[in-house]
C-alpha cells in the first residue's frame, strides 16, 4: 500500500498570524486573500463612523494608505491580540484623521461655498452615481488581486498623482521601462473589472 502523501492546507484555512505575514512578506495571493476575509469588517468600521458620502474615499484610501506604506500598520499589529479588534480601532483613528484633513482642506479655501463649482451637475442622475458608486467597490476588489507592483503603481499614478520621475526613482525604472509598466498595471486592472462587473462592458469580451 503506498503512503498517504500530506493534504495541502487550503489558504482559507490560515490563522490571521499567517496570512498577515503572508502580505508582509509580499507572497502572491495575501493581498487578495486579506481583501476578501476582511473589507467587510473594514468597510463596516467606516460606515459606522464616516459621514455618508465619504465612506468610499475613505474606504479607498485605506486600501492605498495600507499598500503605499509597505504594510505599516499590520507589522504593529501585537499578535497576542485579536486583529479585528485591532482593525477596528485602526480604522477609528484613520477615519477621524481623514475627517481631520477634509476640514482642513475646505477651510483652506475659507468656507465650503467656494467648494460648489466642484458639486455634481443638474444632469448628473442619481442612477448615475449608483453605478459609479458599484464600479467604484468593483474597482477596488480588482486592484486588491493585482500583484504588489502594479498595487503600487495604480495607486501611486492614478490616486496619489505621483509625478512619473518620483515613481519611476521609486522603483528604480528607466522612464521607458516604467511607462510599459503602468501600460501593462492599467491593463490588468481594466481586464479585473470587467472580470468582476461585465454588465458595465457589454461591447467586451471577458471570456478567458
Amino acid at each position: 500500500m503506498s503512503a498517504l502523501s500530506p493534504t495541502r492546507r487550503d489558504d482559507s484555512e490560515l490563522s490571521d498570524i499567517e496570512l498577515v505575514d503572508r502580505v508582509i512578506r509580499g507572497m502572491r495571493g495575501a493581498f487578495d486573500l486579506f481583501y476578501q476575509r476582511h473589507h467587510r469588517l473594514i468597510f463596516h468600521c467606516i460606515r459606522s463612523r464616516a459621514d455618508g458620502s465619504d465612506v468610499d474615499d475613505v474606504f479607498q484610501s485605506f486600501f492605498e494608505r495600507l499598500v503605499e506604506r509597505d504594510y505599516h500598520i499590520l507589522k504593529l499589529w501585537q499578535r497576542s491580540t485579536s486583529l479585528p479588534i485591532y482593525l477596528s480601532k485602526v480604522i477609528r483613528n484613520f477615519t477621524i484623521d481623514f475627517h481631520r484633513a477634509k476640514r482642513k482642506k475646505e477651510e483652506s479655501v475659507g468656507c465650503l461655498a467656494e467648494l460648489e463649482v466642484f458639486a455634481p451637475s443638474e444632469n448628473e442622475t442619481v442612477t448615475t452615481n449608483l453605478i459609479l458608486k458599484e464600479l467604484r467597490k468593483q474597482g477596488i476588489a480588482a486592484w486588491s488581486k493585482l500583484d504588489s507592483r502594479d498595487r503600487v503603481l495604480v495607486c501611486c499614478k492614478f490616486h496619489r498623482d505621483l509625478s512619473n520621475e518620483d515613481l519611476a526613482q521609486r522603483l528604480d525604472l528607466s522612464a521607458g521601462a516604467l511607462r510599459t509598466a503602468l501600460s501593462r498595471a492599467q491593463s490588468r486592472l481594466l481586464a479585473g473589472l470587467q472580470t468582476l462587473a461585465p454588465e458595465y462592458f457589454p461591447d467586451r469580451d471577458v471570456t478567458p
